[in-house]
């Protein structure tokens, strides 16, 4: 064995010692901690902010159920009380309620009493928010603040308000309820997404200064949940697709799962964690340009509001197109060679505008116009003209926009007359081309529908 190989292979088990030795430390500081939910006996008291209605309300709803005593805070007593007589009632434990308005530093403080006279502190949820959707200087300075105050600053507070009483009891859990704007500092959101990615960068420096002493911190990062939070602070939901929404039972639940299992970033959904994932990919210059083209465009509504274009109808849907271009990818190969770029370009953009994704205009615009297109008919294809195609690529293009326009499912006869002018290879060739610009237009527009959301309908 030669030198150069040997310290290749020397260098090769070092690297699988590391490993073997960073994952063996992994779970023993695993081991040291005590499960939130299954430790026997008697848990504690559970504090939880925002407790009146939505994720609060659930946790307080999953948190009675495992055991827990609870302090409920909130502003809207009559919510609170109501909440607590039903949890009392039902799992038989004892539930208190504590009014206070946490953007009041008087109402922090009252918190911060109850928690230094509680030494049996063993769970606290920082869920309390507030949002106002819209640009930074169209809403008040006193708005803004107010976000600041009940995001970070009383979460920042009682946390340090309830570690001293875990840290002496060697256990406990802290959440911090943050979102996943967390990870998308987009236009329309400012101090929102601001306040929740400082809890993010809270929590996990936190994490590292409590490791090994049995008290655990989660950032939680949900996308859209059903909750209040929406109508108590203006933001539209109308034009979002189902599949987009999760129920706050089912982000709660991954929460505490992911609590258990010491994962300090919660981000519930498939879906929403690879918006995650991606948020560390994607160039900020590329993220920076979408929120300036995005800012600036406001979508038209339909006769029912909200938003207009197509997207898919489900996760389910995207996964569909994705495995089928994995599963053709040699056909759309072969489908790319057989038709000509510039004929190819005329039926992506048929397709686009109709499905009116404005990524994918854009691109195959400055595409077509590199094979040979005019500014004049790329422009007329992107308006729905193309009256200046040649006349054997017509009869495709106009079969593109009947494609489009009927989800893929066009007419026998039509079709037929596709097949009849350019062969059956030619036809099917077209029609994966069809089906794969489709994919693109309807990934575009369902990104598109995230910003419009998390804009409170403005952006998108």
């Amino acid at each position: 064995m030669t030198e150069k190989r040997r310290k290749l292979v020397g260098l090769s088990l070092g690297i699988a010692v590391g490993i073997v030795a960073a994952l063996r430390w992994r779970q023993r500081q695993r081991a040291r901690l005590a499960s939130p939910l299954r430790c026997a006996g008697d848990k504690g008291v559970a504090l939880i902010t925002g407790a009146s209605s939505g994720i609060g309300a659930t946790y307080a709803r999953a948190l009675a159920r495992a055991g827990y005593a609870l302090i409920l805070v909130a502003r809207r007593e009559a919510r609170l009380q109501a909440l607590a007589e039903d949890l009392s009632r039902q799992y038989h434990v004892p539930v208190e309620v504590l009014v206070a308005d946490l953007a009041d530093p008087a109402g922090v403080a009252s918190v911060e009493a109850r928690i230094a006279e509680t030494g049996a502190l063993a769970f606290l949820v920082n869920n309390a928010g507030l949002g106002t959707p819209g640009p930074f200087v169209e809403n008040t300075i006193q708005s803004q603040e107010a976000m600041i105050r009940v995001h970070v600053n009383a979460a920042i507070r009682l946390t340090r308000a309830a570690l001293p009483v875990m840290l002496a009891r060697q256990s406990g859990a802290i959440v911090n309820v943050a979102s996943l704007m967390a990870f998308y500092p987009l236009p329309g959101s400012a101090t929102y997404a601001a306040t929740k990615s400082c809890l993010k960068v809270f929590t996990e420096a936190l994490h590292q200064e409590l490791m090994g002493t049995g008290v655990r911190v989660q950032a939680l990062c949900p996308g859209f949940t059903r909750t209040e939070f929406h109508d108590a602070n203006n933001i539209t939901e109308r034009g979002v697709p189902d599949f987009a929404w999760m129920s706050a039972e089912s982000v709660v639940a991954q929460s505490l799962r992911d609590l258990e299992a010491g994962q300090v970033i919660s981000v519930p959904g498939l879906g929403y964690r690879l918006l995650a994932l991606l948020s560390g990919i994607i160039p900020r210059s590329l993220l920076y340009f979408v929120g300036y083209r995005t800012r600036r465009y406001r979508p038209a509504s339909t006769p029912l509001g909200g938003f207009h274009k197509r997207t898919y109808a489900g996760f389910a849907d995207f996964l569909a197109d994705a495995r089928y271009l994995v599963r053709h990818r040699e056909q759309l190969r072969a489908a790319m060679r057989l038709i000509d770029p510039a004929f190819r370009e005329r039926l992506m953009l048929a397709v686009t505008q109709v499905n009116a994704c404005r990524y994918c205009s854009e691109y195959h615009a400055k595409l077509a116009l590199k094979t040979g297109l005019s500014q004049d008919e790329v422009r007329q294809l992107l308006d729905g003209d193309a009256d200046q195609c040649p006349p054997d690529q017509l009869t495709a293009v106009l079969y593109a926009r009947h494609w489009a326009e009927a989800a893929g499912n066009p007419d026998p006869d039509i079709r037929q007359t596709l097949i009849e002018t350019y062969g059956t290879d030619k036809a099917v060739a077209i029609e994966m081309i069809l089906r794969m610009i489709t994919i693109g237009n309807l990934s575009g527009n369902t990104f598109d529908y995230i910003l419009y959301r998390l804009s409170g309908g403005r952006l998108g």
